[in-house]
């Protein structure tokens, strides 16, 4: 087992087909968008945080969950415990982006035993 182990579920991440429609369907569910880009949207209700993106035409289907994204306390090191661990590394390394603005955000994405998208996502003052 690695040390540092997930603390939370940070998202999940659906593509939208009707990026508008997926939205407000969420929001007529009670989630509140709490950052809003042209072509994604974070969605919160309560603890539950969802972020919705315009599908890219040649990826998964629309409806189907992209990734699970998980709260690491320590980006660096829970990197190099999934690298030690074999797991195959999907994104560029430790990534950041501005989604979560004025927040930082560090991330990285790899790859379970059934080929699903694993996020582990630092977000901090």
């Amino acid at each position: 087992m690695i040390k540092n182990v997930p603390t939370g579920l940070a998202h999940v991440a659906i593509p939208a087909g009707d990026f508008t429609a997926t939205v407000e369907f969420y929001k007529n569910l009670g989630f509140v968008p709490v950052v809003m880009h042209e072509f994604s949207c974070i969605l919160e209700n309560g603890s539950c945080r969802l972020e919705i993106y315009r599908r890219r035409v040649d990826e998964k289907p629309a409806g189907a969950i992209d990734h699970i994204a998980l709260v690491s306390e320590d980006i660096d090191a829970a990197y190099k415990e999934i690298v030690a661990m074999g797991c195959e590394i999907v994104s560029k390394g430790i990534e950041s982006n501005e989604m979560f603005a004025p927040k930082s955000n560090r991330f990285f994405l790899f790859l379970g035993p059934n080929n699903e998208r694993i996020e582990f996502a630092q977000v901090s003052d």
